[in-house]
């Protein structure tokens, strides 16, 4: 009997589990459409602010890695530069990198972040080991709707090919560049860089 009453549990465990994985990919995608929707009328608010750009980096490596058992996310090199723009939308950049990083390399342990200032800009590269991207399709990941063709979107289903977009209008609001490298079957390494400025 006690049996079958922890059966019930993890059965309705299982079943709390998936309804609540259900709730959250509902809650992101209506947070990306209505995203969308801003950046289409012009109305994306920002609250740009003087702050330490490797902070943002540890917060959101620390968050992330809580996110998945499996990988591990590995902090190379850090930037001591401030610069000005919206902390909140520079962190969801970061945080869209990483948990793609994360949904498409799952036979993979590790992904590798790196923060590195050149010149008058700070970037950061998030590289992972996974499936990787067509050479055909890297210049179109950054486009609104894309979500790739072929097996990898037949294995990867969900989301709306939004995140990259999003990502890559943010990262040009604050006049920085967003780009990826890439070789199927090996993994890609996701970068963006933003300029280093002390006023607006």
């Amino acid at each position: 009997e006690q049996y079958a009453k922890k059966q019930n549990d993890d059965h309705s465990q299982l079943f709390l589990s998936k309804i609540n994985q259900q709730l959250d990919r509902m809650t992101d995608l209506i947070s990306d459409l209505l995203d969308i929707s801003r950046i289409n009328a012009g109305k994306v608010e920002y609250k740009d602010e003087m702050f330490r750009f490797n902070d943002i980096v540890h917060e959101v490596v620390s968050d992330q890695s809580l996110t998945t058992k499996k990988h591990k996310i590995i902090l190379e090199n850090s930037v001591k530069q401030k610069i000005y723009g919206d902390r909140f939308r520079i962190a969801q950049v970061f945080i869209n990198l990483l948990t793609n990083a994360i949904k498409y390399s799952p036979q993979s342990e590790k992904i590798i972040v790196k923060t590195t200032q050149e010149n008058n800009s700070v970037i950061v590269s998030v590289k992972d080991f996974g499936v990787g991207i067509p050479k055909k399709e890297q210049a179109h990941v950054f486009d609104r709707f894309f979500q790739g063709n072929g097996l990898i979107r037949k294995n990867f289903p969900g989301g709306l090919g939004l995140g990259l977009y999003i990502s890559s209008e943010i990262v040009r609001r604050h006049g920085g560049k967003i780009w990826v490298e890439s070789e199927t079957g090996k993994g890609s390494t996701f970068f963006f860089s933003l300029p280093i400025k002390n006023t607006k």
